[in-house]
């Protein structure tokens, strides 16, 4: 068990924040962010693992 106390680093208010700025409707999108960061192929792949998929019927 750790008894020390974690240093503080405001993860929280800056997702807070950005989740707030996220409901401008002229701020940038994610998925423009997304882009923007990892770029387009990765951001793809990225929001495709991330969306849930229906499960397909196999034919029998």
């Amino acid at each position: 068990m750790d008894a020390l106390p974690k240093p503080l680093t405001h993860r929280g208010s800056r997702l807070l924040t950005a989740h707030l700025e996220s409901l401008d409707p002229e701020a940038v999108q994610a998925r423009e962010r997304l882009d923007l960061e990892l770029g387009d192929e990765l951001a793809h792949k990225l929001v495709f693992a991330l969306t849930p998929h229906r499960p397909t019927r196999c034919a029998a």
